[in-house]
């Protein structure tokens, strides 16, 4: 006889305090893939596939998606510690609990328990024990901490997948003109030429290497350096 793997909630944690941001502002009756996708910003198929199930295994929506008295209780503080007792004990075994009481300080333990119970990859096995950890921990500041993550990323300025253009004019003097007063009565002189360079310097260049760049121009342009 085949033994049957249990699966255990996946959900990442960004989306765990998403959601119960979410949830403080205005809970929906009905928790469906598309109002997923809008929060966090993903798939609608990904949202049934990666969220939706998780969502039911630990109670805060049932099985057609309507949200109850835990999803009330899960995004009020004073409430969370003992939601989140309420799902360790109704989703967890036994075992994990007593031979893993603290993931946050034994993660590794967890997630070998995790690996070996589901038989998931180390992926999976991670995504896992970081919720349990989150469970066991029920501490709602953790609230603020993400929302404090959400606003430095959104703060910092955001990778162009395109490339920066820097265009810069880099005059280049024939050598008699540059020493043209000194030049010998009867030579000819030789008209100024000047070059236009288009540098093209990937976006994610740092200010060291961009200077590297010019440096190098100079060099071989110039013969400087």
């Amino acid at each position: 006889m085949v033994e049957t793997k249990k699966s255990f909630p996946m959900l990442p944690i960004g989306h765990w305090w998403e959601l119960r941001k979410k949830f403080k502002q205005s809970i929906p009756g009905v928790v469906t893939d598309s109002y997923l996708a809008t929060i966090l910003d993903m798939q609608a198929n990904s949202a049934r596939a990666n969220v939706l199930p998780f969502l039911k295994q630990l109670g805060i929506i049932d099985e057609e998606g309507k949200t109850g008295e835990r999803a009330r209780l899960w995004r009020d503080d004073g409430h969370y510690p003992e939601v989140c007792q309420a799902m360790l004990r109704e989703v967890y075994p036994a075992e994990l609990l007593e031979a893993v009481p603290n993931p946050n300080s034994d993660r590794a333990r967890a997630e070998r328990w995790f690996a070996t119970q589901t038989g998931a990859g180390e992926a999976a096995a991670k995504r896992m024990a970081s919720l349990y950890a989150v469970l066991t921990e029920a501490d709602a500041s953790k609230q603020l901490d993400q929302e404090k993550k959400d606003r430095t990323r959104k703060a910092s300025p955001e990778r162009s997948t395109r490339e920066k253009k820097v265009s810069r004019t880099a005059p280049v003097t024939a050598p008699d003109e540059e020493h043209g007063k000194h030049s010998p009565q009867g030579h000819k002189m030789v008209p100024g030429i000047n070059i236009n360079l288009e540098i093209h310097i990937s976006a994610d260049a740092t200010p060291d290497q961009i200077d590297q760049i010019f440096a190098s121009m100079a060099k071989h342009i110039y013969n400087r350096g």
